[in-house]
């Protein structure tokens, strides 16, 4: 069901990133008017995205963006360029404990259409190169203003509901809304000022992440190690080259990048047995945390969040852009069968917005006890740990359930 824009205040989403995007993407496929506020709308715009990007180095942003989600970006129409220029599929997870036997999830499976070739788990993408091909798609869409603009704060003097924007210039503009969609990530400057708080707290932990260069192949399978409070993982992105990951506790990864080969070394120790000797290419850390909004629409404000602003989850199982994604989904579905008239929009909206918030919060919740197990020293956490691998691994029916819950497929 499409709206007419030209009788409509336009739809205002604070964030361009990859889930604001896709947000601002499913409102123009629906006939709304969109005005999308990004502060680096002119970076991520510069980025590329021709045959020349294959020689640009890979982004240490990586996201493993599974197959409901590529679902969503076949129909917003970017994902056939995205995976025309660089996304690597990936076939199988793993997990083990460090020194232990391999767990190994998925695989290949038949598609839906038979005629169709058997899918994969899902595909490693490059952040900035979603996100240009999101922003692209955008700027050919009818409807749509990106503004090279963060947000400044409401405006409670105007009559209808409206937003304060800074200008790359720096000066200050108004802009109103018939609904203010909040996607500019777990450090929400729009979600405070709404006043729609989080719960949650710091892992205390930092995530390492480094591009390499590989001798032998990665293959197609992504892996994790579980060792004592650390855990090292592997992201394919090519035949030659992968991302490898570690978390650790905040003052450990801190001193491994003060030293010098600090990192470069780390890896080595921890990666060499399993993929032999590699080159360093680029590495960089972030600090862990768990939080979830505590309501994630506001009636009132005509207000709602999704991705990050919404549940940031702790990285173990690459889930973050999926959820921020699915968000994405269940709007886009309630956005195609009613128009902004209709008289029960916001309690449709706030329904769909509960549904994600469980679910939102049954993984944040569900990460965060595995993160906290396997790092537990604790001797009844740990043989209950060993269990749970042993009862796994003789039961296939239920490695297989769980690889395709996590590919959603």
């Amino acid at each position: 069901m499409k709206n007419n824009p030209t009788q409509q205040a336009a739809w205002v989403v604070v964030g361009g990133g990859m889930v604001g995007a896709a947000m601002a993407l499913s409102l123009a496929e629906s006939g709304r008017r969109v005005v999308v506020l990004e502060p680096q709308l002119e970076q991520m715009l510069s980025i590329k995205t021709d045959a020349d990007y294959t020689a640009q180095p890979y982004d240490l942003r990586i996201s493993a963006v599974t197959a409901d989600n590529i679902a969503l970006l076949e129909e917003l129409g970017v994902w056939s360029q995205v995976v025309a220029l660089r996304a690597q599929p990936f076939n199988q997870l793993a997990v083990r404990e460090n020194g232990g036997d391999w767990l190994e999830f998925g695989g290949l499976v038949a598609a839906q259409n038979e005629a169709k070739p058997k899918q994969p788990l899902g595909f490693m993408v490059e952040n900035n190169l979603l996100q240009a091909c999101l922003l692209q798609r955008l700027q050919s869409t009818p409807g749509v203003e990106l503004l090279a603009a963060s947000f400044a704060g409401l405006n409670n003097q105007s009559e209808d509901p409206a937003v304060m924007i800074k200008m790359s210039d720096d000066t200050l503009a108004t802009v109103p809304y018939a609904r203010l969609i909040v996607a500019d990530g777990a450090q929400s400057h729009a979600r405070r000022a709404l006043g729609m708080g989080t719960v949650g707290a710091s892992y205390h932990e930092r995530c390492l992440l480094s591009v390499v260069q590989l001798n032998e192949p990665a293959g197609e399978r992504t892996w994790q190690t579980f060792a004592d409070r650390e855990v090292h993982a592997l992201l394919p992105l090519s035949a030659n080259q992968a991302c490898l990951i570690v978390y650790a506790d905040s003052p450990v990864i801190q001193a491994w990048q003060r030293a010098k080969n600090g990192v470069a070394e780390v890896l080595q120790a921890r990666f060499a047995a399993e993929l032999g000797e590699f080159e360093l290419l680029n590495y960089a850390s972030f600090p862990l945390q768990h939080q979830q909004a505590i309501r994630t629409f506001d009636r009132q404000q005509r207000a709602l969040l999704i991705g990050d602003a919404a549940h940031a989850i702790h990285p173990l199982a690459g889930q973050g852009v999926n959820l921020g994604l699915r968000d994405v989904a269940a709007l886009n579905e309630l956005l195609q069968q009613v128009t902004d008239e209709d008289t029960a929009f916001d309690s449709k909206i706030e329904r769909v917005l509960r549904r994600r918030q469980v679910t939102n919060i049954a993984m944040g919740q569900g990460l965060d006890a595995v993160a906290r197990v396997f790092r537990s020293r604790n001797p009844l956490l740990q043989w209950t740990r060993r269990l749970g691998f042993v009862g796994l691994q003789t039961l296939p029916g239920v490695r297989e359930l769980l690889g395709k819950m996590a590919g959603q497929r």
